[in-house]
């Protein structure tokens, strides 16, 4: 009986060696991050899914990129965020996006960061992706083709008066095509035949402050039409920055854009402004982001906002000048009157 009692503490030790073996393994959560696209090289408006996969056990709490994630000179066409995938205690969460990028050459994805946290650990951890390096070619055609032999010149009389003949036939066609073009060009922008003096163009800043108050008039916000609102405005400012700074940035994408105002040397806070408005609408033109109405009304704000500290206001000339040149035209019929009467004393001298 003794043998027995000693054998029978043994055994529970080791079980309660191997239980609390369990709920320590139990605790440690696994996690792992993987990025991959689904081609490597490409040609110039090629489209490439770029996927970021977590794989976790169910005690760990995951938190996804943003919507907007920065994925260096690429630009986010579409984005997918399916329901996760369980199996065998693991749960697979994917998010996909649709990329491209207009520029040739070796571009870089840069990492992406996953915040997780395991339960019983109110500590956040932080797990990157790795970087993916992407070939973009041109898609010229390649120059390498099959190669002939030369063909031996052939010698062609020529005959100087069919080619005068048809040389100046041919510049009388391009004239009457140059003239009809023109007239449909100046019919089609409702201008007279020869052209007139036309009145002065307004200043960017007023042409971009009409273009918004008629937009918000037509309530595309109210009616549900928000792609098309955030295209719209975004529109409106690329071309009053054309207009104000000379830049094409209806042309260039939104980090060619910061770019090109940070090469012009433009004030570091408007930069900001205008990164952060752009960064509202790519959230919703090309991640499909659904804005609240604060941000919708933050987004109008910092429209008006740019233009208002951007615009350039002509200073009204001083009277100075129009006063001394009364005053000289004044002065005028006064010195005739003085030449006149001095005139009129020699004479009657005489």
């Amino acid at each position: 009986m003794i043998v027995t009692r000693k054998w029978s503490i043994f055994h529970l030790i080791i079980l309660v060696a191997v239980f609390a073996s369990c709920l320590l393994f139990a605790s440690n959560g696994k996690i792992s991050l993987e990025a991959k696209v689904d081609k490597s090289k490409i040609t110039i408006g090629d489209l490439i899914q770029y996927s970021i996969v977590v794989t976790r056990d169910e005690n760990v709490t995951i938190e996804m990129p943003e919507l907007g994630a920065n994925l260096g000179a690429f630009e986010i066409r579409e984005y997918n965020d399916p329901e996760p995938e369980q199996r065998k205690g693991e749960i697979t969460q994917r998010r996909e996006y649709i990329i491209s990028t207009y520029d040739i050459g070796d571009y870089e994805i840069p990492p992406v960061m996953v915040r997780y946290s395991i339960a019983g650990d109110s500590t956040w951890k932080e797990l990157a992706t790795e970087t993916i390096k992407i070939n973009v070619a041109s898609v010229k055609p390649s120059e390498a083709g099959d190669i002939r032999d030369i063909k031996p010149p052939l010698e062609i009389e020529r005959d100087w008066k069919k080619i005068i003949r048809f040389g100046i036939a041919g510049f009388i066609i391009l004239l009457i095509g140059i003239l009809i073009l023109y007239f449909l060009k100046r019919r089609r922008e409702g201008k007279s035949l020869i052209p007139r003096r036309e009145k002065p163009k307004l200043p960017p800043h007023e042409i971009a402050l009409h273009d918004l108050n008629q937009l918000l008039d037509e309530q595309l916000l109210e009616k549900g039409a928000i792609k098309e609102f955030y295209v719209r405005i975004s529109e409106i400012i690329r071309r009053y920055v054309d207009g104000r700074f000379f830049i094409v940035a209806i042309e260039m994408t939104t980090a060619q854009l910061i770019d090109a105002m940070n090469e012009a040397e433009v004030e570091k806070e408007h930069v900001q402004l205008l990164d952060d408005f752009l960064f509202q609408c790519d959230l919703v033109k090309f991640a499909k982001y659904f804005p609240t109405a604060e941000e919708h009304q933050a987004v109008i704000d910092q429209a008006f906002h740019f233009i208002d500290s951007t615009k350039i206001i002509l200073e009204p000339e001083t009277g100075e000048n129009s006063q001394a040149e009364k005053i000289e035209q004044q002065a005028i019929p006064e010195t005739m009157e003085s030449s006149l009467a001095t005139t009129q004393a020699e004479k009657e001298v005489e």
